[in-house]
């Protein structure tokens, strides 16, 4: 992921302190690969280390929400859940990641 793509910020630096990560998502990859990546790249971990996230939400029903065909009525769908200690927030342009 490069820079201008994604935004760490620390509790200290923004008026919203339990976001600590902020990414566009990338038009070409399901909701659910786009949290995947988003986590990842906080833990420092490769998305194989991540614990599975069809645990904590249905992946399909992720992905169903922010497909093309599915987002008709739906254009400022947000949808956020707890995964990794994160309350993870997804839109159909941005994943932000808060602490708990």
């Amino acid at each position: 992921m490069n820079p201008s793509q994604a935004t760490h910020r620390s509790a200290a630096s923004n008026a919203d302190a339990s976001t600590i990560y902020r990414t566009r998502r990338d038009p070409d990859a399901s909701a659910t690969v786009s949290v995947i990546r988003a986590v990842a790249e906080v833990e420092d971990v490769t998305p194989g280390d991540l614990p599975v996230l069809g645990d904590v939400i249905d992946p399909e029903a992720l992905d169903g929400v922010f497909e093309d065909g599915q987002r008709v009525g739906r254009s400022n769908a947000r949808l956020s859940f707890d995964y990794c200690g994160y309350t993870v927030t997804v839109t159909e342009d941005v994943v932000t990641l808060d602490i708990r």
